[in-house]
């Protein structure tokens, strides 16, 4: 059985601005690539203070950054999200001090605060 994973990015701020949500989730993380791809990561979501504030798939293309204040950190490209478990707007029960984190799907599921 394949299990479906989640990869949460959690935030420490919100911003409102055009883009800004979108670009800061597919900015720099230090998380290995390898794992995004050993896991068949394809959902990625936006938490901030435990509720998500958007959700999204992963587009074709990632890497790292190679120089600079991001360098060694991950970027990718980011599209509407396109699977059958939308999760924008609920909340979860999710502490971990790791801003990128991956979670099975289930039982993040099982976590929700409702």
């Amino acid at each position: 059985m394949n299990k479906e994973r989640v990869l949460i990015i959690k935030l420490s701020e919100i911003k409102n601005e055009t883009g800004w949500l979108k670009d800061r989730v597919s900015g720099a993380w230090r998380i290995n690539l390898d794992t995004i791809i050993k896991k068949n990561i394809t959902h990625v979501v936006a938490m901030y203070q435990q509720k998500v504030v958007d959700d999204y798939s992963l587009g074709d293309e990632a890497g790292y950054h190679l120089t600079g204040d991001d360098a060694g950190r991950v970027w990718f490209d980011l599209v509407e999200y396109e699977g059958n478990s939308p999760l924008k707007g609920k909340r979860f029960d999710y502490k971990t001090a790791n801003p990128a984190t991956t979670k099975d799907l289930q039982e993040l599921l099982e976590i929700e605060v409702k």
